[in-house]
């Protein structure tokens, strides 16, 4: 199955935004949300662990990444991939001047494994249909899930 999206118009940050002020973007559509109980349904059905024993391992497995995260260590979670955090900051003109008041909130960045780098690879693209605008649906668009 191939990954839908949508053409936005938007702003054209690039070099050439004088000439064409505006640029229409790919914007990925979203085929549905799946909630966490249906996921560690779906992953019971596939072993023989019950929907609980799931759910038990996932949210120990959250305790534990933000343990060993705030410890400052990579964390790697199987074939899924790695976990780290990243930080930024504000410059001083020097190191003297430097205090940690300067650190932004850290980023938690997460690096695909294997298998999930392929899926990227592999994945097909299909625009959407059109939808009529006259269903007075405002056509906003969102790139985030909206959840119920």
């Amino acid at each position: 199955m191939a990954q839908k999206f949508k053409l936005i118009e938007r702003k054209n940050l690039g070099k050439d935004n004088k000439d064409n002020p505006k640029k229409f973007y790919a914007q990925a559509v979203n085929n549905g949300y799946v909630p966490f109980a249906e996921l560690c349904s779906d992953i019971a059905e596939t072993c023989t662990l019950t929907s609980a024993d799931v759910k038990a391992v996932l949210d120990r497995m959250n305790y534990m990444l933000d343990k060993h995260l705030k410890a400052g260590r990579i964390v790697q979670f199987g074939e899924i991939g790695n976990f780290r955090l990243a930080v930024g900051s504000t410059g001083s003109l020097t190191a003297k001047d430097f205090s940690t008041s300067l650190i932004k909130q850290p980023k938690i960045v997460f690096s695909p494994g294997s298998k999930l780098r392929e899926t990227r690879q592999l994945t097909a693209f299909e625009k959407e249909a059109e939808k009529d605008t006259d269903a007075g649906n405002g056509g906003g668009g969102s790139d985030r899930p909206e959840i119920e």
